[in-house]
């Protein structure tokens, strides 16, 4: 009786997952339990999928092109769906950990892609969104407002701190974490939470709707919606400074990636008519703090000049960008490769709907 007592208690504070793994994998066995074995150098796609459809996937990539992609690579390994809504994925210490909002969960894979455990958050909890890692830890940002501490090895729920409204993306930096908070249009705040402490965060008041953050060189950039009328965003990208607590706009740009020093900056304006897209790209160095106009791709193909761009990733061991572009819920996504200084490398399917995010691992 007290053991069911100490469970059910836990579980009605939302500290038990569903699921449990193992402690004692690094990552260093990734392709132990895979029904297909993959190379040591690979990349990883999220594809979002269609909400409320179930229908998001994982796509293996082999950058070096001896193996053929893989479209679903989750179900290959796994038998089964990853759920609704894929909405981040990270590597961290040889494992992989993706977040599903729609399905309330975080799971932690191996390099291969086989599920090792999961977390499923409670409604209390909200619905999660943005992960990163550090010092053996995830950390989550969660729709209820609060960012949330997990076990990198097990998963393990272990703490929560209340940060702004409807968090965003998350990065950790110079042993702080770092999170933006949309409030679906009515926050304009960046919450600050000291690692070490996690007990409270500090808030600095930027422009509205944020949605994005990168750190870049040993920089810190916004980008975001600027503003609550979704007739007339104004997208604004902005340099963050750390010791001033103030925020300088560099430009507009809807999507944004670091790659070394420099800020890679895509302006994706969409003409809701005509279902097509201006497509702007500028770069920003950050050791000289210069913005450069000068298009970033040498020889972009046609039909990327007026595509929906949904994805933006870089591979930083082979200095390379990863475009993704979108066809409603009409069919997979495509992804273009690009090298560091614009030459169009070539272009695949990603194996799914809505293509959001890459990771490369080696």
């Amino acid at each position: 009786m007290k053991t069911k007592g100490l469970l059910g208690g836990l579980a009605a504070l939302g500290l038990v997952a569903f699921a449990a793994c193992s402690d004692d994998n690094n990552g260093t066995d990734w392709n132990e339990g895979a029904k297909v074995q993959l190379p040591q150098e690979r990349a990883f796609v999220l594809n979002m999928g269609v909400s409320g459809s179930n229908n998001a996937s994982l796509t293996f990539y082999d950058p070096l092109g001896r193996t053929a992609t893989i479209g679903d690579i989750y179900y290959t390994q796994n038998g089964k769906y990853l759920g609704d809504t894929g909405q981040d994925i990270i590597e961290y210490d040889g494992n992989l950990y993706v977040v599903m909002s729609g399905s309330n969960y975080i799971a932690k894979l191996s390099g291969a892609g086989v599920e090792q455990c999961r977390y499923q958050f409670t409604e209390e909890q909200g619905q999660p969104r943005f992960m990163a890692a550090e010092d053996g830890k995830i950390y989550v940002t969660l729709y209820s407002g609060n960012v949330a501490r997990l076990d990198a090895a097990t998963l393990a729920f272990e703490a929560m701190v209340k940060v702004g409204n409807n968090p965003e993306q998350i990065i950790e930096h110079d042993g702080k974490l770092y999170c933006v908070n949309s409030g679906w249009g009515a926050d304009n705040r960046l919450s600050i939470i000291d690692i070490a402490a996690f007990s409270q965060a500090e808030h600095v008041e930027i422009f509205q709707n944020p949605e994005k953050i990168v750190e870049c060189g040993d920089r810190i950039f916004l980008q975001g919606y600027g503003s609550s009328d979704y007739t007339n965003y104004p997208y604004p990208v902005a340099v963050y400074d750390q010791q001033n607590k103030t925020y300088k706009q560099i430009g507009q740009g809807t999507h944004i990636t670091a790659l070394g020093n420099t800020l890679y900056v895509i302006f994706s304006e969409m003409n809701w008519t005509t279902y097509e897209a201006t497509n702007t790209f500028y770069t920003y160095d950050t050791t000289r703090g210069e913005r450069n106009d000068t298009p970033f791709l040498k020889d972009i193909p046609d039909e990327l000049a007026t595509a929906s761009i949904n994805m933006f990733s870089v591979d930083d061991d082979r200095n390379e960008l990863y475009i993704g572009v979108s066809h409603a819920s009409q069919g997979n996504s495509d992804i273009y490769r690009f090298k560091a200084d614009g030459t169009f490398v070539g272009k695949f399917e990603s194996g799914g709907i809505f293509a959001y995010k890459m990771i490369f691992v080696d």
